[in-house]
């Protein structure tokens, strides 16, 4: 994959790996010198550990810089530099990815993951599904399958998606390999090198990276309380005119605020005003028990392209997610999904099926809305007590954004923290241009500990520290 991404879209990464390929190149920095260590990069810079090892990570794929180990990051010989063009990171399929893995040893608290407890969700439901889907299977004919997915699977959900007010037929839905393909495939296929577009910040890294690679212009307007902030949004709309919008509706990853439903309304008709198209992320739509006012909803997918899954109401593993648009944006989604993947896993579309149509599942699907709307009340309540300052209280979904109780840097905490046996999710991973934020995103589901309650009395007890 290509490490290079045209001009224009800088992050902070980008930036700082363009300077110093600038100063290689101009000889300030010559054959054999010894590069800062990430930690002084970062110090140097006023950057995290974890953007200060990134840099470095590309300019080492680039070939611009060599690592030696366990001695650091040297300039290599001047004809193994390759020519100047701007960075783009390597791509990864999920921005927490890159500090992750380096969060050596045990870790007891994932505090910040996007994903919920296996014992939250109803692994014997699944194990039902796969015996019953094993009983009824017939031998099929060979091939890889529709394009679209399972027809039994789009009619299930065409029925389910009028249930709450989108108007959409089978032939407008696309089966696809989780959320994440369906936003691969808006990208891919929608959209151009240079194209501008407007996402949410703090929002979704997995579709930051997508759009990065693509070489499209991410425009940013701010996640507030109510929604996209609309002054904002109609500012970019008027003096930009992006092609897409790209937003998560209802319990939004990662502050976990919903958009209220006046500006759902005006969304929409800034959208119809400025001829600007609107990718509608609701993947966690099914995690609250009252139906929320959809953008799809009030466009019956005239310019709204709806996306969703399963992954936080059965198992993210299962992998099935879907799209529904227009009947010739979703036959053009469907085209390019058969030539980037061929088909969907019918299987596993008719194991999705299978378990969506036990009577048992909309007990197990309450149940877990009542946890997570528990746990919601209690991990808000405690984190608060902590000194930790929340930037909103939501009733439903997964997730909290807040300010620990310390003025130690971003690095510093998180290296804490992992001393504690707690990851945490730094807020810059959430940002468009990977810029310094005070927030970290808390998953309640995986928060309601001691361990983690521990950590954060330590930093409020050294709240003053700085470094």
């Amino acid at each position: 994959m290509s490490v290079y991404l045209s001009a224009g879209t800088g992050t902070v990464v980008h930036r700082i790996c363009d300077e110093l390929r600038t100063q290689i190149e101009g000889r300030s920095l010559s054959a054999g010198t010894r590069m800062p260590s990430v930690r002084q990069l970062a110090r140097e810079r006023e950057i995290s550990t974890f953007t200060a090892a990134e840099v470095y990570n590309v300019l080492v794929a680039a070939g611009v810089l060599e690592a030696r180990r366990g001695l650091g990051y040297f300039v290599p010989n001047r004809r193994a530099i390759r020519s100047h063009r701007p960075f783009l990171p390597e791509f990864a399929a999920d921005a927490l990815w890159e500090h992750r893995r380096g969060a050596h040893g045990h870790i007891e608290v994932d505090a910040g993951c996007g994903w919920l407890p296996a014992d939250w969700l109803s692994g014997e439901s699944i194990h039902q599904a796969m015996r019953a889907v094993a009983r009824r299977s017939q031998p099929r004919p060979s091939g890889y399958g529709d394009p679209y997915g399972s027809a039994e699977l789009r009619a299930y959900l065409a029925t389910q998606l009028q249930r709450r007010g989108i108007g959409a037929t089978e032939d407008q839905i696309v089966l696809t390999h989780g959320a994440s393909q369906a936003l691969d495939l808006i990208v891919r296929h929608c959209l151009a090198p240079g194209d501008q577009v407007v996402v949410e910040d703090p929002g979704y890294p997995p579709l930051f990276e997508l759009l990065r690679a693509r070489g499209v212009t991410q425009l940013s307007v701010p996640r507030i309380e109510d929604g996209p902030d609309l002054n904002a949004l109609e500012r970019l709309l008027n003096s930009k005119r992006p092609r897409l919008l790209f937003t998560n509706t209802t319990c939004q990853n990662p502050t976990g605020t919903t958009t209220h439903a006046h500006v759902v309304q005006q969304i929409v008709h800034l959208a119809s005003k400025f001829g600007c198209g609107i990718v509608e992320d609701d993947i966690f739509a099914e995690l609250v028990s009252r139906t929320e006012l959809s953008l799809a909803s009030l466009d019956q997918l005239q310019h709204v392209c709806y996306v969703s899954s399963f992954s936080k109401t059965i198992s993210p593993d299962m992998r099935v997610g879907y799209l529904a648009a227009s009947k010739a944006m979703a036959e053009r989604l469907a085209r390019g999904k058969a030539t980037c993947s061929l088909a969907t896993s019918d299987l596993m579309e008719r194991l999705t099926l299978s378990i969506l149509m036990h009577p048992h599942h909309r007990r197990d699907l309450e149940r877990l809305r009542r946890r997570l709307d528990s746990a919601q009340t209690t991990v808000q309540q405690s984190l608060e007590a902590q000194g930790v300052q929340l930037a909103y209280k939501p009733r439903s979904g997964m997730f909290l954004w807040g300010k620990l109780p310390s003025q130690a840097s971003v690095a510093k905490i998180w290296q804490l923290a992992l001393e504690h046996e707690v990851l945490l999710a730094p807020g810059e991973l959430f940002r468009p241009t990977g810029e310094a934020t005070p927030y970290w995103r808390f998953n309640v589901a995986h928060c309601d500990t001691a361990k983690l309650y521990e950590f954060l009395q330590l930093c409020q007890r050294s709240g003053g520290m700085s470094g």
